[in-house]
């Protein structure tokens, strides 16, 4: 349920963070290698990257502390999933009222404390099973790889002449490509799929997957909100109505 858009603002974040630092994500693409090099990244380095950009981003949002009720809540609704379907995740929540949630290839899910105000334990437990489906069927993977890409782009541009005014220039071309991305609609659907079916191995409510998207469905009539970049979510509730309707 999350957009390439929360993807693409949390690898800026990275990107933009200093002059020092901002290009590479730790250095692991530097200024003299060309993007067609840059281009056979390996999946190492994809969840490296991932790694890194979630220990910045952690730091910078405001985690909700274990005592809180948020945490409190996440862990009850998350105990047992720490190593679910071959990943090795970690859960934390941030106290924000975003209704969005988003999940990384080296296996972080963030939750905000919006969308748990928003839905009850089974529509949040539809989120992350959603949420878990974008990285174990790549998705997550994929987007962080062009983000990696993007980084790689925007450091060569940087050192091909004045440094800062490159990096300004690059950085400005690389938000307006990540604020226009989203994951494709067969990757939005697929999550959608396994979400169900995790739902369906956990034995929670199914049904729950409905009233989900039709709570974010209210959501993106909002002028401004951050859902309105998804794939219709009444269509996807009607989906999963189906499928439930079908057990």
């Amino acid at each position: 349920m999350t957009s390439t858009i929360r993807i693409a603002a949390l690898t800026m974040f990275i990107l933009t963070s200093g002059a020092a630092s901002a290009i590479d994500l730790g250095g692991m693409l530097g200024a003299g290698k060309d993007l067609a090099k840059a281009a056979t990244i390996s999946d190492k380095d994809v969840i490296e990257g991932s790694r890194l950009m979630m220990r910045q981003m952690d730091k910078e949002e405001k985690v909700a502390p274990a005592g809180s009720k948020y945490a409190k809540r996440l862990a009850m609704l998350t105990k047992g999933l720490e190593n679910e379907d071959g990943l090795k995740l970690n859960f934390a929540v941030y106290q924000s009222s975003e209704v969005n949630a988003f999940a990384t290839p080296d296996g972080s899910i963030r939750i905000y404390a919006g969308l748990m105000d928003l839905m009850n334990d089974d529509e949040l437990r539809g989120v992350i099973g959603h949420e878990i489906g974008h990285t174990k069927l790549g998705h997550s993977a994929s987007q962080m790889k062009k983000a990696l890409l993007l980084s790689a782009g925007t450091k060569a541009a940087g050192a091909s002449g004045n440094q800062i005014g490159g990096m300004v220039a690059a950085n400005e071309e690389t938000i307006k490509a990540f604020g226009n991305a989203q994951f494709s609609q067969s990757d939005e659907t697929s999550s959608d799929d396994y979400g169900f079916k995790f739902m369906q191995k956990h034995k929670y409510d199914v049904r729950a997957m409905e009233s989900a998207f039709r709570k974010l469905a209210k959501q993106e009539q909002g002028e401004g909100s951050m859902m309105a970049s998804h794939p219709g979510s009444n269509s996807r509730a009607d989906r999963m109505k189906a499928a439930a309707d079908k057990l």
